[in-house]
């Protein structure tokens, strides 16, 4: 008997150091080295990571992409333009990252211990991602409604598409219920069912995935190659 507990004791020792192993493994594959480091008053801790060296990078297809701000075919428009309002966010009152670099939230512990699994951290629930994309049914304005989703869509249909620009003013609408979640975004997306590529961005308030009711800027992309 005694023998016994000693071994499920010892067993269940090794599998905690290996669950802090694995978690400390994917806190340092997420999170990239920062050049400056900026704790916000609301509790986030801002990296300024540099430009070529975010998470976006790690995808094969993007080896020695080169960055360009504005599109070739956009700048002239832009340059024009006057129309552009300075997004604030709440960590800009307590610092700002240097020229060259961009500020990536970090990654914690705790944002880990949230997610289903590790193999799971930032990736879309499957039923979330079967409903939204199943587009057959779209046809200019309407909502769609599931057992687990529901939203209004503005959708256009064709082919040649360079990009996507659009307003999308920003909410801070209260969740109630556990596992809900809201967002506004633009959303570009090639195919249908499970064999498509897209590209979202825009906001969100999830507190599973944040931890609180805060309003959050995301993206979100396809990774296959």
């Amino acid at each position: 008997g005694k023998y016994k507990i000693a071994i499920l004791l010892l067993c269940s020792f090794f599998a905690l150091s290996f669950s802090e192993v694995e978690i400390k493994a994917k806190l340092k594959l997420l999170n990239k080295p920062a050049v400056k480091t900026i704790k916000s008053e609301d509790g986030d801790i801002i990296d300024c990571v540099n430009i070529y060296q975010q998470p976006a990078f790690d995808h094969p297809a993007l080896k020695n992409h080169t960055i360009q701000k504005i599109p070739t075919f956009l700048k002239e428009s832009h340059s024009n333009s006057q129309d552009y309002l300075k997004i604030s966010q709440t960590w800009q009152k307590s610092g700002s990252c240097p020229k060259g670099t961009i500020p990536i939230r970090r990654i914690l512990k705790k944002d880990l211990l949230r997610a289903a699994s590790l193999n799971r951290f930032g990736i879309k629930p499957v039923a979330l991602l079967n409903n939204s994309t199943n587009t057959s049914n779209f046809n200019g304005s309407l909502e769609a409604i599931t057992n687990s989703h529901s939203g209004a869509h503005l959708q256009t249909s064709g082919s040649n598409f360079i990009g996507a620009d659009g307003n999308i003013n920003i909410w801070n609408p209260k969740i109630e219920l556990d596992g809900d979640s809201s967002t506004a975004q633009i959303w570009l997306k090639a195919g249908n069912g499970l064999d498509f590529e897209s590209i979202e961005a825009g906001w969100m308030v999830n507190p599973n995935y944040y931890g609180n009711n805060d309003t959050r800027l995301f993206a979100y992309w396809t990774v296959s190659t």
